[in-house]
Parts: C-alpha cells; sequence; structure tokens
C-alpha cells in the first residue's frame, strides 16, 4: 500500500493577496523611506573593506572579553578613534582602529615599540621633513648587518643591503616616501597594540585597508548592484512585457532597500560579504517573481475573460505551495549560518535571513501589485472592477 501523500499547504488556496495591496504598498513604502533616512542621518556602519583601517580579531587568553577594559586601555595609545565589539563568543573581540597617517606621532609610536621589543637603547626619529625617511640609533656600534635587519624588522620594516650602516656606525636611516610611511604606519599601529594587550589577549588575525582601495571597492560594488538590477530589469521585460520588467525592477529596489535599512538599524558592518549578500537576494527574489510572472502569463492566456486583480490572485495561489516550501528550506539554512555560521559570516547571513522573508513578501504584494496600477491589460482591469461592483450589488 502507497503512502499517502501529505500536503503542508493545502491546494487551491483562495487567499485575497492583492485585496491588501494598498496596505502592503503603504508598509513597503514607510520601511523604505525609513531606511533611506537612516542611511542619510546615521550612515552604513562601514568595514574596513570599504572605509580603510584596522581590524585587529584577538581573544582572551583566560576568561572573557572585558570591553570596558580594552577600551580605556587602547583609547590611551593615542592611535585615534578605537572601536571595539563582541565577535563570536565572549572571548573574542574585534577592534577597529582608524587608519594612521605617517607623522611623527606613528614614529613616536615606533619608538615605543622599538624600545619594548629591543630594548631602551634604541630610538626612532623621523628624517628630513618633505621625506618619509625614519632614522634608527643603536645603543652601540657592533650591530653587523644581520643584527640591522632584526632589529628593523621588530617594527615591521625590511632593511635593504644599501641602507646598512657601514661599521662603527649606530646610526641607519631607512628611506622611504610619505605615502610608503604611511603604509608602514599600519603596522605599527598592530605592533603598539598588541604590546599593549599581549599579555592578556592573543592576536587571532589583522587586516589594513587604505583609502584609496576602500573608495575603489565601494565604487565598483555600486556598479555590481545597479548593473545587477538593471540586467534582471531587462531579462524579465524581454522575456515577459515592460510592465513586468518595471515590477521587477521596483520589486528588486525595495528588497535592497529594506536590507540596507536592517544594516543601519542593527549597525551591522558593511562589508564585501554584505555586498555579496545584496546581490544574492536579488536572485533569490527574481527567481520567485518569475516564478509567479510565468504563471500569471499561462493564466492570461488560458482565462481571457478573469478580471485582472482576480487572475493575479488565481496565480498567486496557484504557486503558493511551491513559494512557501521554497523560502522555508532556503530559511533553515540560511537559519544555520547565523546560529553556527561565525562571526565571518554573520552580516551575510543576517542580510539572507531578512532577504529571504522580504524576497517572498516583495513576489506577492510589490512585483505583482506594480501590474495592477500599470494596467497590464486595461480591459481586463475593468473587467475585474464590473465583477466587484456586481458581487456587491
Amino acid at each position: 500500500m502507497l503512502w499517502k501523500p501529505h500536503h503542508l499547504i493545502r491546494q487551491r488556496t483562495t487567499f485575497d493577496f492583492l485585496g491588501k495591496r494598498r496596505i502592503a504598498l503603504v508598509l513597503s513604502t514607510v520601511v523604505n523611506l525609513a531606511a533611506l533616512i537612516g542611511v542619510v542621518v546615521f550612515g552604513l556602519n562601514f568595514g574596513i573593506d570599504f572605509e580603510g583601517g584596522i581590524a585587529i580579531q584577538v581573544r582572551a587568553k583566560q576568561g572573557e572579553v572585558h570591553l570596558d577594559n580594552l577600551r580605556s586601555e587602547l583609547g590611551a595609545l593615542g592611535v585615534g578613534e578605537v572601536t571595539l565589539q563582541a565577535f563570536g563568543d565572549n572571548r573574542t573581540a574585534l577592534i577597529r582602529v582608524q587608519r594612521q597617517e605617517g607623522n611623527a606621532e606613528c614614529v613616536a609610536h615606533a619608538d615605543n615599540v622599538m624600545k619594548h621589543r629591543a630594548g631602551n637603547g634604541w630610538s626612532v626619529k623621523p628624517g628630513a621633513s618633505n621625506t618619509g625617511d625614519v632614522e634608527f640609533t643603536a645603543p652601540n656600534s657592533t650591530l653587523d648587518a644581520i643584527g640591522w635587519r632584526d632589529a628593523v624588522s621588530q617594527v615591521g620594516l625590511t632593511m635593504q643591503e644599501r641602507q646598512v650602516p657601514r661599521a662603527n656606525s649606530n646610526t641607519a636611516r631607512i628611506d622611504m616616501s610619505p605615502e610608503q610611511r604611511a603604509e608602514w604606519c599600519q603596522q605599527v599601529a598592530i605592533k603598539l597594540v598588541e604590546d599593549t594587550i599581549g599579555d592578556k589577549y592573543e592576536l587571532r588575525g589583522t587586516e589594513s585597508v587604505g583609502p584609496k582601495i576602500g573608495a575603489e571597492l565601494m565604487h565598483s560594488g555600486i556598479i555590481a548592484v545597479l548593473a545587477t538590477l538593471a540586467a534582471i530589469s531587462i531579462y524579465v521585460w524581454f522575456r515577459f512585457e515592460w510592465q513586468f520588467g518595471v515590477g521587477a525592477l521596483i520589486a528588486l529596489l525595495h528588497d535592497v532597500l529594506s536590507t540596507v535599512g536592517i544594516f543601519v538599524l542593527f549597525r551591522i558592518d558593511f562589508s564585501l560579504t554584505a555586498l555579496a549578500a545584496l546581490l544574492t537576494i536579488a536572485g533569490y527574489s527574481v527567481n520567485d517573481t518569475v516564478v509567479i510572472f510565468d504563471r500569471v502569463r499561462e493564466n492570461m492566456r488560458r482565462y481571457k475573460k478573469m478580471g485582472l486583480v482576480e487572475l493575479l490572485n488565481f496565480s498567486i495561489n496557484e504557486t503558493l505551495a511551491r513559494t512557501i516550501m521554497t523560502a522555508g528550506t532556503v530559511f533553515v539554512a540560511v537559519l544555520a549560518l547565523v546560529l553556527f555560521g561565525g562571526p565571518v559570516l554573520y552580516s551575510f547571513s543576517i542580510a539572507m535571513l531578512w532577504g529571504v522573508i522580504v524576497g517572498t513578501y516583495s513576489s506577492i504584494w510589490i512585483a505583482s501589485a506594480c501590474l495592477v496600477y500599470m494596467k497590464l491589460r486595461p480591459e481586463q482591469l475593468n473587467l475585474g472592477k464590473d465583477d466587484e461592483a456586481k458581487a456587491k450589488a
């Protein structure tokens, strides 16, 4: 005897989705306006990928991370703005330090690091003005080339052969451009943080991104999102009709903008991983939209005398089981990423979790409702109104 199939969602549902389209459109408008205002007023919490600066992941050697103590210790270093946040479990934290300038203060930090690591007899001073040169002074003049290279490596520099001082000299000059010294200063800041908290915390990873690279990544990311939205809209336009393309574009903009609002609301780091989530959400959303649109087109050929609103409701109900099952399975998979994926995937998984919900919502109430307001079939829309009037009579 065969097992009787079990339907999680009953067949031939008759939900009046588009009867609530005005409420849905007002709600969506409020949410998206709030997201736009949030971006303008509060801004996104850009990660190191876009903003530039230094990110240091640390883990407590014993016990939990004490963010207040860490904040007071690092705030006294003079490296500029320092922000901390819990990162995964209660023993791990993420330290974000603003990008360092290649100025005399940075060289002073290098002097402190040098004294801490190589001994109090060492000193580091800036070279001639308008250059990025740095001068090292050793406690004695007996160092050979290996000793010099070993010493300057304590502050993250590599000494070339021509820079090794001659015999009986305890001074060496490392010639650099101002831009090179600025890049070196990022390593100095990392070593300074490590020397300050190294007895209690273990450095698990560091990342440094310059402002130029961050700006280029931001520019490329914006182009990628806009190109994706345009390509998807053109595809839907050519596959169906122009009203379908416009409806899909509005739904995609709704999904992307509301997801950005989630990043603003919860102050989640907006990094390259988050950008990848936006593109993934756009692809997921349009897939669900195309399934409904395909059924709408099929039913328009089959039921030529059916009113447009009724036809759209009928088509959405026909695909409802598929929509919910697909969204449900993706939601469970993404929820596993949120719970067990760790901090590296956190921004991606949170965005995708919201994207699955809002993508399903927009396919039903935004994309489909747009077809009504753009009068996909004017004669069908009028017929639908006549039917409603007769039903009320």
